[in-house]
């Protein structure tokens, strides 16, 4: 097990209570942890972020927001060190069990997850989440961020709002603490966001990294049923068979 999956299974053993916070906090299932990644490989994770080539940020835009998003790894080997990490078994394991969902997928893909940075005057509207990966055909079911701002101050901003489900109230506002976590489940309500613009100085930018997980509903076809590995062959019907034997 790797030191950053070491780290966060020890440091967040016990399932049962993270449970009971995760379920338990409105407006609707959610969890902050504090000190999520070993020290240094948050900080070691924020330099990474500084040093990726422009060409592999993209910029996103929407009703007034701004920020820059990175989900190419090829020049982020600890960021993909990271996703290795909570993708594993253990850290799937992990994660179903704190957050009670099980089946959870990972994105290999990283669509609308990696790294994301926004500057000073930036800001991300309340919306709701995308609720459908095209790229593997599945459903949202959680979100996690980890933040990389080792000197954010309170009056900076950028605190992450939930809204309750009609977007009229703030339930839940989440500072970017450094290495701090924020785990949620989706809702198709689910408003949040950081509507005001930041204001970080000059130079210096809110940093996160983005995970996304999914569920599916998909069935097996009619016409090509669920079996094992079949090591027979009718060579009169021309198909591939099984023989299931009593132990």
């Amino acid at each position: 097990m790797s030191t950053i999956l070491r780290h966060i299974t020890h440091t967040f053993n016990d399932t049962i209570k993270l449970n009971d916070r995760f379920v338990g906090t409105p407006p609707y299932p959610m969890i902050t942890l504090d000190n999520f990644l070993p020290d240094n490989t948050a900080l070691a994770l924020e330099q990474e972020a500084d040093t990726i080539p422009e060409k592999y940020w993209s910029e996103f835009t929407r009703k007034g927001g701004y920020m820059q998003e990175c989900a190419d790894m090829t020049e982020a080997p600890l960021a993909q060190e990271l996703v290795n990490q909570i993708h594993s078994q253990q850290g799937m394991k992990w994660l179903s069990n704190i957050t009670g969902i099980k089946d959870l997928i990972p994105d290999p893909y990283l669509i609308g997850a990696g790294y994301s940075k926004s500057c000073r005057g930036d800001k991300l509207g309340i919306h709701t989440d995308f609720n459908w990966n095209d790229q593997i055909k599945v459903h949202r079911m959680l979100s996690m961020i980890v933040y990389l701002n080792s000197d954010w101050k309170e009056e900076y901003g950028g605190h992450l709002e939930f809204r309750d489900f009609d977007n009229k109230q703030t339930i839940q506002s989440v500072a970017p603490l450094f290495n701090r976590a924020v785990i949620w489940r989706y809702h198709k309500r689910g408003f949040h966001g950081y509507p005001e613009p930041l204001n970080c100085p000059t130079g210096m930018s809110r940093k996160t990294f983005r995970l996304f997980f999914y569920v599916s509903d998909a069935v097996y076809k009619e016409d090509d049923r669920p079996h094992r590995s079949l090591y027979w062959y009718d060579e009169d019907n021309q198909e591939p068979y099984d023989i299931v034997t009593q132990k």
